[in-house]
């Protein structure tokens, strides 16, 4: 297992993918702080939308685990690892625990360039410590949930394109969902409408208004399913620790909610993993 994990954290030290990824979401990180900094018209404290990595680190993921995990069928590693005596357990958890680590250290890099570029332009008096340790054990959850989600299906695929395919479509399609749950969450209950119009000359204060039931508001267990697919799914949790969407609280059900995602993908994928043809 320690050799399987060496080789492939060789690997990952010499992977193109890995390395646009990490100067992608870098120069993300960057981007962000400097146009926080550079802003005429508003002050940002340096918390504010501080984990803007975990937007793109789902995305991110989804291209290098597909490449990273899929090339090891089409050049016959795996096979090989098999016959030199390597348990498939082992050769799937090895795998999986390189490309988290990978994950971590795309976000090890985000954080030093928020740090490098946020104090000094953005400064520290309105951060709030305990809620940036909160986010970012949330978002290194987070990272370990995509990569083992994205691992089950580089590693049970093997066509390497399909592979990427699907992670691809997978990551967008988390966020599109965290998105409407969000848009459906922050639907009012009631909408006012003017009593009457204001005559000629005269002018509406704002008091004459009748609240209306707005029929779009989501009640019972459609907001039940909605707040769980906000909170619980990778994509709604992206939207929330990267500070897109609306102030979240919930860290200990987000930080659950990324353990049983590791926990389902990894154990479905090492059960359906040994007793997939590799030959």
């Amino acid at each position: 297992m320690r050799n399987l994990l060496s080789a492939n954290m060789a690997r990952l030290r010499k992977s193109r993918a890995f390395w646009v990824g990490f100067f992608a979401l870098t120069a993300l990180c960057a981007i962000q702080k400097a146009g926080m900094a550079m802003d005429p018209k508003e002050v940002h404290p340096l918390n504010e939308a501080f984990w803007i990595q975990a937007l793109a680190i789902g995305v991110i993921l989804s291209v290098f685990i597909s490449f990273f995990a899929g090339s090891e069928y089409e050049h016959g590693a795996i096979r090989n690892k098999a016959v030199a005596g390597h348990t498939r357990s082992e050769i799937y958890l090895a795998n999986m625990l390189a490309c988290v680590l990978a994950g971590w250290i795309l976000c090890l890099g985000g954080l030093l360039v928020s740090l490098l570029i946020g104090v000094p332009f953005l400064g520290v008096s309105h951060v709030g410590p305990m809620e940036i340790i909160l986010e970012g054990i949330c978002v290194f959850a987070l990272s370990a949930a995509y990569a083992a989600i994205y691992c089950f299906f580089a590693m049970l695929i093997t066509n390497r394109a399909v592979s990427a395919v699907i992670c691809i479509l997978l990551s967008f399609l988390l966020l599109f969902a965290g998105s409407a749950a969000a848009n459906r969450l922050d639907e009012s209950e009631y909408y006012y409408l003017p009593d009457s119009s204001p005559g000629f000359g005269e002018i509406d204060g704002g008091n004459g208004s009748e609240p209306i039931r707005n029929p779009d508001y989501p009640e019972g267990a459609e907001r039940r399913m909605c707040e769980i697919v906000y909170e619980a799914t990778p994509g709604g949790q992206s939207l929330q620790l990267s500070g897109m969407l609306s102030e979240h609280a919930r860290f200990a059900e987000m930080f659950a909610a990324s353990c049983v995602w590791i926990a389902v993908f990894s154990g479905c994928g090492l059960a359906l993993f040994r007793r997939k043809d590799i030959n």
